[in-house]
């Protein structure tokens, strides 16, 4: 309950007034059938006209308060459940927004996606309900329980024997529902996994002419979830037959005893009138709290998927921070036997004793082949994981020393998926700088020449952007990424294999303004192409997650023969 401790306080009012409204819509309900079986068994039995007109009035004015009571206490738990719901959504997303690469790998897109929504709308759903109905059913079971022993004992005997058995037969279906629940919201992962990776990978399902094999595939993962939807709400369809089968049972029970004694003139057609009306009450309460439970179960195995993410230990924190406040100001990098895997349990490191000094405004090439470890090397820099042995130093201090808004502040990426968003091409390049001007931008896009096609869009930089940039080449949104990465003025520049889409001229380009314009700022560049590197100060060859070999580009060709094989290979191209 800790995670809702904050909103209860917040919005206690609702879950307050929500209840005690419903209180009172309760009360009039087993008032009501009382004051019916006095009208027919006093007035119109004895044909008393005021006796009756009073009766109304109180019926008229009780159904008044039973209206206001309904509508207050609606209104409070559709209010105090929604707010809840959206608290819930924003400490969900907050704490995903503090996850390390590592944490998400943990979890699926598509998992995250169904607990941010469809498992806090369970909860929601439960909450509004319980608000509704958490007094309301006990009070009213109570009370017509109450009414139906003052009105006739034998006759509410009857129902005491009924009550246990509707009560086993709830139990049954709350314990076999509880874990098709879970298996539910599964499957629904799986689901949205799908949608999510079949809609983002449109255009290759498109170019390879797969639309028929992935329609085979989701309809698959489709009946999955039904089968597991049907299992799990099936219990709660069972609910309203077995609940319908012990109301009907028990009024006939009570209409037969009830008939003998109007025959006899023991009893009088008001009073069986009501009772009737409160078996019903009774019955329908009963169902509302089973319900409550049924909802419950299910809102329980979402709030224990919501806790995995909210309960989720973040491998990366400031915490051991011991210079949160040092700013990151040379860029000097140096790696000290450093070694590093993804999941723990594997025996084999990704990267294996490293070290490397890399000089403050240096140009660093990295080179080497597919799975040798380079993108894993510069993600240590900006602390996307963790090392296992050895230290990665910035400007001398460990990186884990240091805040991590500090020094990702003074370090710009760009990974190898460009990733841009929707909306206007200067809104994504003032992610970099969320007050940059258009002479920033101009000097940025200058570097990067993503102004040749820029001045080629009618709109410029108020070009509306699809999704992902799907509506710019591929070199374009490259550049666009390497623009947004400059607006942040960095003191360390990575680019990781982010010209592969550009021409070799362009690429040239890019690499001579970026050394004319940013002298001071270390800058680190993988490369699949040779020529892209081939001018760096310092060349860093991996190979297995090893340093193979470092140096200038002709001190590589004399003595690394994996530095040449890359070289003759390309230059045979």
């Amino acid at each position: 309950m800790k995670k809702y401790r904050d909103s209860l306080k917040q919005y206690g009012c609702c879950f307050l007034l929500g209840p005690f409204f419903m209180i009172i819509e309760a009360c009039g309900e087993f008032i009501l059938p009382f004051l019916n079986a006095n009208m027919i068994d006093r007035g119109a039995a004895a044909g008393d006209i005021s006796y009756i007109l009073k009766n109304g009035l109180y019926m008229m004015l009780a159904a008044v308060v039973m209206l206001a009571g309904g509508v207050f206490g609606a209104y409070f738990a559709i209010n105090g459940s929604s707010r809840l719901a959206a608290d819930l959504r924003e400490k969900t997303f907050a704490k995903i927004q503090t996850f390390s690469f590592s944490n998400i790998d943990d979890f699926s897109t598509g998992s995250l996606i169904t607990r941010i929504t469809n498992d806090v709308t369970q909860i929601q759903n439960f909450t509004q309900t319980l608000l509704r109905g958490c007094f309301r059913s006990p009070v009213m079971l109570i009370g017509a329980v109450g009414m139906s022993f003052a009105l006739s004992p034998e006759l509410a005997a009857v129902i005491c024997v009924v009550i246990p058995f509707l009560a086993l037969a709830i139990i049954w279906m709350i314990r076999t529902a509880s874990p098709r629940y879970t298996q539910m919201q599964a499957s629904l992962d799986g689901l949205n996994n799908r949608i999510n990776e079949t809609i983002t990978n449109e255009r290759v399902i498109k170019s390879f002419v797969r639309e028929e094999y992935e329609k085979e595939k989701f309809s698959h993962i489709n009946e999955q979830l039904m089968e597991k939807s049907i299992a799990a709400l099936k219990m709660m369809i069972l609910l309203q037959p077995i609940s319908a089968l012990a109301v009907n049972v028990t009024t006939l029970a009570v209409v037969w005893i009830a008939g003998r004694r109007i025959m006899v003139g023991s009893m009088e057609i008001g009073t069986l009138t009501a009772f009737i009306t409160y078996l019903s009450q009774i019955l329908t309460a009963l169902n509302f709290l089973a319900n409550i439970v049924l909802q419950g179960t299910r809102a329980a195995a979402s709030d224990r998927r919501i806790m995995e993410i909210l309960e989720a230990e973040v491998d990366l924190t400031d915490s051991q921070g011991k210079k949160k406040e040092q700013e990151v100001e040379r860029g000097e990098i140096e790696f000290c036997h450093v070694s590093m895997r993804y999941f723990k349990k594997n025996r084999e490191n990704v990267l294996e004793d490293v070290n490397l000094h890399i000089l403050p405004g240096q140009f660093v090439g990295i080179v080497g082949s597919t799975g040798s470890g380079k993108s894993t090397l510069v993600s240590l820099i900006l602390r996307l994981y963790d090392v296992d042995r050895g230290a990665v130093l910035v400007d001398g201090t460990d990186v884990r020393d240091y805040s991590l808004k500090r020094l990702r502040d003074k370090a710009a990426v760009v990974l190898q998926k460009n990733t841009l968003f929707s909306g206007t091409i200067a809104e994504n390049l003032q992610w970099g700088n969320e007050k940059a001007g258009r002479e920033e931008m101009d000097w940025a896009c200058r570097i990067s020449c993503a102004d040749e096609f820029i001045r080629s869009f009618p709109d410029g930089y108020e070009t509306e952007l699809e999704q992902g940039g799907a509506n710019l080449s591929g070199g374009q949104r490259q550049r666009l990424c390497i623009a947004r990465a400059l607006m942040k003025h960095p003191r360390i520049l990575i680019l990781d294999d982010s010209t592969s889409a550009v021409d070799t001229a362009t690429d040239a380009k890019i690499r001579k303004s970026l050394e004319r314009e940013l002298p001071g700022v270390t800058k680190l560049i993988i490369a699949q192409r040779i020529s892209s590197v081939m001018e760096a100060d310092q060349i860093i060859v991996l190979e297995n997650g090893r340093i193979a070999d470092t140096g200038t580009h002709q001190e590589l060709m004399k003595r690394c023969a994996p530095y040449r094989e890359i070289y003759f290979s390309q230059k045979e191209e």
